[in-house]
């Protein structure tokens, strides 16, 4: 599947968590003495639009969980347990250990974080776990997360334990719905909404606060019917079918924030064409302030193409700018996300639906007669549904 540079390199690979029934396990064990760990959670869970997936619905909530050992010896975590309570009833079960676990835990020690890193903190030692806790289908929406994890420590003081986070309220706002900032067909979601995306562990720390704006942005590039994003010299901007498309506003409101007059980046060259800093991550971008703190943001348009300025009035539909391939970005591609401030580093990532689009069921053939070939095999309708990582979907 395609991979496009990001906002931030930061490609992790998670699993998700497996359910699983409280009912069935065993008690955890008390928590141990001296409680030697930190634990936080920076950003409150939303709950998201449901989104079809496999003839299902597939509602969730993304979270991340930092934790410090503030005791003398190490300590490794080899649970993590999820509750979803609705007025004390339980309605979400998850658990993860084992290679889950460890697919899901980051160190903050300069560790390869594109492989799965066994959860030990040394004293001292910090790490995030990154949470996306699907809901049941048909039962009530969870008021509170409850999150636990279970420690063996090592050293003089071993022992285990199982602590618990402090409850955690869940945002009961809505996700807000918007139009697609794009139109045509054959729109690939690259790094969308999941445990898996790049985007989803893009964490930036900014004046000494750790942010994931990302959190549930898309890289949108678009697809030929051969299903690749260019045909042609690939090294050439024009020969890629998302380039200079249209970008239009996702919802009333005023512009906030643009950057204009960063060069466009040789596409698959290696090499940007200017130095990356969290200045020029996104490259040329459009900030739109939504209203009830939440911000669109646009980004990687292409030089001289956008038509606002900070504090101009737009409306759903505008065209803002075209879609170009600056900044971060190894293609041709716009990054879209919804986020809590008029920043793309130092904000929050909020999830979205978009109002109407079609989800199409496809499969790229390579050898559909003699050629590559992208097949779609049927198409669904959608409304008010949050697109996840690599769908396929037409505006």
């Amino acid at each position: 599947m395609y991979r496009i540079r990001l906002l931030l390199l930061a490609t992790i690979t998670s699993l998700a968590f497996v359910g699983s029934s409280f009912a069935e396990q065993k008690p955890p064990p008390p928590a141990p003495e001296n409680d030697p760990l930190y634990m936080r959670v920076v950003a409150t869970p939303y709950p998201p639009e449901a989104q079809i997936l496999d003839g299902a619905d597939h509602p969730h909530s993304a979270y991340e969980l930092y934790v410090t050992n503030f005791g003398k010896t190490p300590l490794k975590i080899t649970k993590l347990d999820v509750q979803g309570k609705d007025d004390n009833e339980v309605v979400v079960t998850q658990s993860a250990s084992g290679k889950q676990l460890a697919a899901m835990f980051v160190p903050a020690t300069g560790a390869d974080a594109s492989k799965p890193n066994d959860p030990v903190l040394k004293p001292g030692e910090t790490g995030v776990f990154f949470i996306f806790a699907d809901w049941i289908p048909d039962q009530s929406d969870p008021d509170t997360f409850d999150t636990a994890i279970t420690i063996q420590q090592h050293g003089e003081r071993s022992g285990s334990g199982t602590i618990h986070a402090a409850e955690l309220n869940i945002n009961q706002d809505n996700p807000i719905v918007i139009r697609s900032p794009l139109r045509g067909i054959n729109w690939l979601a690259v790094n969308g909404p999941s445990n898996t995306s790049a985007h989803r562990r893009a964490m930036l720390p900014v004046n000494g606060q750790p942010h994931i704006g990302q959190r549930y942005a898309i890289d949108w590039i678009q697809l030929g019917g051969d299903g690749k994003s260019f045909t042609g010299d690939e090294h050439k901007n024009s020969s890629y079918h998302a380039w200079d498309q249209e970008i239009r506003a996702v919802a009333n409101g005023t512009i906030a924030e643009v950057k204009d007059g960063i060069l466009e980046n040789v596409p698959n060259s290696g090499k940007t064409a200017v130095p990356i800093s969290y200045e020029t991550l996104a490259g040329n971008y459009i900030i739109e302030d939504l209203g009830d703190d939440h911000f669109a943001a646009y980004a990687h348009l292409r030089p001289g193409t956008l038509k606002v300025k900070a504090h101009d009035t737009v409306h759903a539909g505008d065209v803002l700018a075209h879609l170009g391939n600056t900044g971060n970005s190894s293609e041709p591609h716009l990054h879209f996300q919804v986020c809590d401030a008029a920043s793309l580093p130092a904000s929050e990532g909020l999830p979205f639906a978009i109002n109407q689009f079609t989800l199409d069921d496809y499969k790229i053939d390579k050898a559909h007669k003699g050629h590559q070939a992208l097949i779609v095999k049927s198409s669904h309708p959608m409304t008010k549904q949050e697109p996840m990582e690599n769908e396929l979907d037409s505006f």
